[in-house]
């Protein structure tokens, strides 16, 4: 895998909401944009809400996919989404489980150029 040097600016903007033990995380992406790779503890769903992208699990590449759609994630599974066109709308859908925050197992820290 090639390691792209990557600026703040150009990190995927999201909004968090929660309710009654559910979190639902907007992003909005321009094309090239990463969501960095990361796991949680529990199985979850993201949905691809307009545009395209990439999802990469364990450093494989489980698919392409359009909107509208939804693509489950497996808990432990370390995870990364790219955008393929401006304007992609994700949101990524946890139980949080009686918790008070979705539980990220790992996380790839981000150097930024």
């Amino acid at each position: 895998m090639k390691i792209i040097p990557i600026k703040k600016e150009d990190l995927p903007k999201d909004w968090i909401f929660e309710a009654d033990g559910l979190s639902i995380k907007q992003m909005a992406l321009k094309k090239g944009w990463i969501v960095p790779q990361h796991a949680h503890l529990y199985d979850h769903y993201t949905m691809l809400a307009h545009g395209s992208m990439e999802v990469w699990v364990e450093d494989i590449l489980k698919g392409t996919y359009k909107a509208p759609t939804a693509i489950f994630i497996e808990k432990d599974k370390k995870h990364r989404m790219i955008a393929l066109e401006d304007n992609t709308v994700a949101y990524c859908i946890h139980n949080m489980h009686g918790m008070n925050q979705v539980q990220i197992t790992e996380e790839h820290q981000l150097e930024f150029a």
